[in-house]
């Protein structure tokens, strides 16, 4: 476990104070240049990007993912030689990162501040993330305050029908990445400001047979139950004529929970998975959608997106929303825009207190009526 705190050294840049009082920090795309440059000044940073670009970035209060793709307003753009940030330090009165692993991974709640928010980042198809999205749910103070963040990714140029080549990485403080390790970010908020969470999903259990894995995993060999029958779920997707994009849907306690499909190979049976099925949980493929990038929209329409501190998405809703940019369509100013009014990272899995699968989920920072606009003003420059 690595640990680094800060407490207030950097120059502060002023917020943005939206008109219904949510703080939202500075954040967009920038060069690694300009990034580096960030973290000797001090700055509080999540950051997301390549891993070639994360990986020359110097040592300071910061934590990162790897990535293969960004969404902006007009599209979706590759991530090499850019990164995603968002600078928290104008909103902070304090911060600190540490770096946990399977071991000490239950302890993530006992080190959060007394008002704030925490951001945990998931290196994908890892061990780690197995262990974690089985237990998360049962650590001590999970709830406390709240828990944002995402599993981190890396490019897949026959998406959805690849599996990765590179390992997605996290990176907490600097160098070097870690395919093993999850990355926390801690933030301090001083007294009159809060953080929330908001999830945008599209889907809810369908009325198909129930689905149970006898074995937990995100590469599993297709088997399962379907109806209390033993199948092979490759194999049941292509003979049912399923569509891919819907995931299987879960509901933990009144939560719901997708599990996106990566692949499905009906000659091996082979599944993959974007995070892993457990064996306690009972499935159902989603209901069908008519629209994906309609019925997205719509989702997306119920966060208020332009006031969020921090978003991200999943890699499944970048690719079959239609959010990507295809190479060599001419852009223009007058264009309308392909996706929402958001620069946010596609992910392998989204977090909110557990990891998600094909959700939009957004952190926004609000301030009661108890601190007064000077205050704010104040605490901004």
């Amino acid at each position: 476990m690595a640990l680094q705190r800060y407490r207030g050294q950097a120059e502060r840049r002023p917020y943005r104070v939206t008109e219904s009082r949510f703080l939202k920090p500075d954040q967009g795309l920038c060069s690694p240049a300009q990034a580096a440059l960030m973290i000797r000044e001090g700055r509080v940073l999540l950051l997301a990007g390549a891993e070639d670009d994360l990986a020359c970035l110097p040592e300071g209060c910061w934590i990162g993912g790897t990535v293969g793709y960004f969404l902006t307003p007009q599209g979706g753009v590759t991530a090499v030689g850019q990164i995603f940030y968002v600078d928290f330090t104008a909103i902070s009165d304090s911060a600190t990162w540490r770096s946990f692993d399977a071991g000490d991974i239950h302890e993530i709640a006992q080190h959060y501040p007394e008002n704030g928010f925490a951001i945990l980042l998931l290196p994908g198809f890892s061990a780690l993330l197995g262990h974690v999205a089985g237990r998360i749910m049962e650590f001590d103070g999970l709830y406390n305050v709240p828990l944002m963040g995402w599993v981190s990714a890396v490019a897949l140029d026959r998406m959805p029908d690849a599996w990765p080549i590179d390992r997605p990485k996290t990176f907490a403080g600097g160098r070097p990445g870690a395919d093993e390790h999850a990355a926390v970010l801690y933030v301090s908020l001083p007294a009159h400001a809060f953080a929330q969470l908001h999830i945008a999903n599209l889907f809810a259990p369908g009325t198909g047979p129930e689905i149970r894995f006898p074995q937990p995993g995100q590469l599993t060999d297709g088997e399962c139950f379907i109806g209390g029958v033993r199948c092979n779920l490759a194999r049941y997707i292509a003979a049912r004529g399923i569509d891919r994009r819907l995931p299987l849907v879960a509901d933990h306690e009144g939560a719901l929970l997708n599990v996106a499909i990566l692949l499905a190979d009906s000659e091996s049976g082979q599944m993959i998975f974007l995070s892993p099925v457990s064996p306690a949980l009972t499935y159902r493929f989603a209901e069908e959608i008519l629209d994906y990038t309609e019925e997205f929209t719509r989702a997306a329409a119920e966060i208020d997106l332009a006031q969020a501190a921090h978003s991200c998405i999943c890699v499944l809703h970048f690719h079959h929303a239609g959010l990507r940019v295809q190479n060599g369509l001419p852009k223009s100013a007058d264009m309308p825009p392909v996706g929402p009014d958001i620069i946010a990272p596609a992910t392998f899995g989204q977090i909110a207190y557990t990891v998600l699968n094909q959700t939009l989920t957004s952190l926004l920072i609000g301030h009661s009526c108890e601190g007064s606009y000077e205050e704010l003003e104040d605490f901004a420059t």
